[in-house]
């Protein structure tokens, strides 16, 4: 990606991810889409439990957000 960065014209270094930032944004992400699709908090928390590999604590590099940290984004961006 060096060569890539470099002739697209960046100047800064390399982005390195961090496993708890990349969890978190990846959690802001399935909590706004919740919002977009009008899911109410409930059916959010059942289409979370509907994928076998997603737990509670889990949210290692390549692996999806915990379901709690996702809850917890989408009632951070509830409206009411």
């Amino acid at each position: 990606m060096l060569p890539l960065a470099k002739a697209a014209g960046f100047k800064e270094g390399v982005h390195k991810w961090k496993e708890e930032e990349r969890a978190e944004l990846m959690a802001e992400l399935d909590a706004a889409y919740f919002h977009l699709y009008e899911l109410s908090r409930d059916d959010a928390e059942y289409v979370l439990s509907t994928f076998s590999g997603m737990r509670d604590g889990e949210g290692t590099l390549g692996f999806p957000a915990p379901p709690q940290l996702i809850l917890e984004n989408y009632d951070r961006f509830s409206t009411s």
